[in-house]
């Protein structure tokens, strides 16, 4: 379909006067075209604006579909793929910032002398050499990570997958041994990694990443940390007291407080990693939405609105404000976060008795496949 002849039918559907109707295409065009036609989780040939008429016509009346469209004209974050490369691109500052913070407490220097001192060059050097970049998903774009860092980070210190083979560890201490040889001023040094930098793309509970649950720690931290220990890794491929540095391109306000406060925990538990944390963009806390929200017209339409069809094992129940209540309007160029406000991403199953059934703006991806409820 035309834009043109879509931006008729969405002025009809909300009975927009001509004034008001040329303001909203005038700012439609623009994010169409700069953002939201982008997103790629549109099937082939799909529109942004035939996926915002038809998300639109499930809410009856006029009045319901201007507190639809009011959220999205005025509190949706869309974080395009240009905007993502760029919080990609802030990474390694943060992970050289807090290398050389590392180095000046190892020799009990000020942060601003590891520059002037020779022998934190030196260290930084080698800290460098022996750090080893972990994806935590496929959605940490590592590879961008890794283009974007060329000379700075070779192809044998970028691992795609957190669920490391001995083989893979083997291969990887080998390749760390050539380094440290071809450095010749660390031909002596073992070839042990000291730091490990775990890298995703967005948190927006900081639950999966770390938690004490049913009184034993879990999350993907957890878990890398584990296989290191059980699988012989520590000690033979990972020095004791390694540096495991957890980083996000985007966060949420809720997801930065919980993983900080939970790091702490887990740290006094574990003798055998130090922890350290980053994030490019924590996003502010002034954006979320809440039942306890100012706007109590959007409160409403998300209950009144809401199939619990869509909960599945994965998210659990009420998941009105997303899973774990993140309340976050949020949509990703690659994949809406199921933290975001439901209304924005969830479908009703087929089999949902649910009188209107829920249609996405942006449809979801699912990383967990599960049947939900029946």
């Amino acid at each position: 379909m035309k834009p043109e002849l879509a931006l008729r039918l969405l002025g009809g559907l909300m009975k927009w006067e001509f004034l008001r109707a040329n303001e909203e295409f005038k700012w439609l065009n623009l994010l169409v075209e700069y953002k939201y036609d982008h997103y790629q989780g549109y099937s082939p040939g799909a529109r942004f604006l035939i996926n915002l008429i038809n998300w639109l016509k499930q809410f009856p009346t006029v009045e319901k579909r201007e507190v639809a469209y009011k959220f999205i004209r005025e509190r949706l974050v869309f974080i395009n793929q240009r905007e993502m490369h760029h919080l990609i691109d802030l990474s390694m500052p943060l992970f050289d910032c807090e290398a050389r913070r590392l180095v000046a407490k190892e020799l009990g220097l000020k942060f601003h002398e590891t520059w002037n001192d020779v022998n934190a060059e030196r260290r930084l050097r080698l800290l460098k050499i022996r750090t080893l970049y972990v994806a935590l998903s496929d959605g940490a774009h590592i590879d961008i990570f890794r283009r974007d860092n060329e000379g700075d980070v070779s192809n044998e210190q970028v691992v795609p997958l957190a669920e490391i083979s001995p083989q893979k560890w083997k291969s990887l201490s080998e390749k760390l041994s050539k380094r440290l040889l071809d450095a010749e001023e660390f031909s002596s040094e073992d070839a042990l990694f000291e730091r490990i930098c775990l890298i995703d793309d967005f948190t927006g509970s900081g639950f999966t990443l770390v938690r004490f649950d049913n009184d034993v720690w879990d999350g993907k931290v957890h878990k890398f940390c584990d296989q290191c220990v059980t699988n012989g890794i520590l000690g033979k491929y990972v020095k004791q007291g390694c540096t495991v540095h957890i980083h996000h391109y985007l966060a949420s306000t809720k997801a930065n407080e919980t993983i900080t406060l939970e790091l702490e925990k887990y740290e006094k538990t574990s003798s055998n990693f130090s922890f350290a944390k980053s994030f490019s963009y924590v996003l502010p806390q002034d954006i979320v939405v809440s039942h306890d929200d100012n706007d109590q017209e959007l409160a409403s339409l998300i209950s009144e609105f809401y199939d619990a069809s869509i909960e599945s094992e994965s998210t659990k129940n009420n998941i009105h404000y997303g899973y774990r209540q993140c309340g976050l309007p949020l949509v990703l160029d690659h994949n809406t976060p199921n933290n975001s406000v439901a209304l924005l991403w969830a479908k009703s199953k087929d089999s949902s008795v649910f009188q209107q059934k829920m249609r996405p703006l942006f449809h979801r991806k699912e990383r967990h496949i599960d049947h939900g409820k029946k």
